[in-house]
């Protein structure tokens, strides 16, 4: 099976998370320097992750390493037309994310050492993970600070936990071939940190040591995106962080994330987000959740975990 590099942080912040309603889970046999958390809310099917291969239901709370390839893959009544649906909540964040130190103090250590076991996979079951389930959800409501310090409580817990379950074999060790995974990550930081001005094509795949041609190939063989969708795709997610932040124009937003014109902005945004920029803040400042592929009541699932 081949394995895909994923790009899983469109605005580029230290914890990411997605809360995400689908048909079916999508992406393929997958890999990212990310470590993940993923609830299940609602959902059936096989998960792999590694050399291991189990069933998973709704509930199913597991957390992936740097890395390690994975894949959700759903029942298949998942994939007819009028199938149900699938839900979940994600976390994603790396290890640097806390800082060279922060990690090595003694007060991290069960935590550090659990990030270490996801190197082959943790999944956590029992009715303890009810709390598990119920702190991933204020997480997620949180923002700023609040988000950071709900997450610290969030992995302490999970680090207090018992007999938690290690999916892969104790001498796996990931084959896939990852010998150019550097080179395009080098190209995604690039991007991330010169989005808001003109970026050629070449200019990329000369960072890659590649011509123009076999770089496109390269790049969307190996993020199943083409390299001009991959920039549209991380503006607009640079745009929606500005739309919820700031009280800046609208104009403003999209000439500082990289969009020549409003009109261009109105478009690409509307054919990604299906609204319009100015219909996707009124829904942030009316407490929705434009972000995401259905509205979802939380609060009731959060205190059906009480």
């Amino acid at each position: 099976m081949d394995i895909l590099f994923q790009h899983v942080n469109p605005i580029d912040s230290a914890f990411y998370m997605r809360h995400a309603k689908l048909p079916h889970f999508k992406i393929p046999w997958h890999f990212h320097p990310e470590i993940e958390i993923m609830y299940i809310i609602k959902g059936e099917g096989t998960r792999y992750v590694g050399d291991s291969v189990q069933q998973f239901c709704a509930g199913d709370f597991v957390l992936v390493g740097p890395n390690i390839p994975h894949l959700w893959r759903s029942h298949e009544k998942y994939y007819k037309e009028k199938g149900p649906n699938v839900e979940c909540l994600l976390l994603f964040f790396r290890e640097e994310s806390f800082g060279s130190e922060f990690l090595s103090i003694a007060e991290m250590a069960n935590v550090k050492k659990m990030l270490v076991q996801s190197k082959q996979g943790i999944r956590f079951c029992g009715p303890k993970t009810r709390n598990l389930k119920r702190l991933m959800i204020k997480a997620f409501k949180e923002n700023g600070v609040n988000r950071v310090v709900s997450i610290l409580h969030l992995l302490g817990a999970m680090s207090q936990f018992d007999n938690p379950h290690i999916l892969c074999s104790p001498g796996y060790f990931p084959e896939g071939n990852y010998r150019d995974y550097n080179r395009l990550d080098k190209c995604l930081n690039f991007l991330l940190e010169n989005y808001q001005r003109n970026i050629s094509l070449k200019e990329v795949a000369d960072m890659a040591n590649m011509t123009p041609n076999s770089f496109c190939r390269y790049f969307k063989k190996r993020t199943t995106m083409t390299f001009s969708r991959f920039l549209i795709e991380l503006r607009i997610g640079k745009t929606c962080q500005l739309l919820m932040e700031s009280d800046k124009k609208i104009i403003e937003i999209a000439f500082e994330c990289g969009f020549a014109s409003l009109s261009n902005f109105n478009g690409q945004f509307a054919g990604i987000k299906k609204m319009s920029p100015r219909q996707y803040r009124k829904k942030l400042h009316n407490n929705s959740i434009p972000d995401f592929n259905a509205q979802v009541n939380l609060e009731e699932l959060y205190k059906n975990l009480d």
